[in-house]
């Protein structure tokens, strides 16, 4: 499901296009939902639950971007793609930006 701004991307060198592998993307899922159940565990110290809900979010953010044939390796790249995959505008994906810096 190709589309043209992340077209744009693969051809700049910043996203690589790849078929999707529903196995991955199951995995992506599953593995965004775990630390996101985990992060709620109030017994953690927060710099935890900030750790693994950050991570919960780029593993569903990677998923989409996955299901739609596109990988990166780039974070900012993962989360800026969100604008696409998910129709997230940017004051909502930037969020993610900032919480990776």
């Amino acid at each position: 499901m190709p589309l043209t701004q992340l077209d744009n991307l693969v051809r700049a060198g910043q996203l690589k296009a790849e078929p999707p592998a529903q196995s991955e993307i199951d995995g992506l899922v599953r593995s965004g939902h775990v630390r996101l159940l985990d992060a709620g565990n109030a017994s953690l110290n927060i710099e935890s639950r900030f750790d693994l809900a950050y991570n919960a979010a780029h593993a569903l953010s990677l998923a989409a971007l996955r299901w739609h044939g596109y990988r990166s390796e780039n974070r900012y790249i993962v989360f800026q793609s969100l604008a696409h995959t998910l129709k997230l505008p940017p004051e909502q994906w930037r969020v993610l930006d900032r919480a990776h810096k």
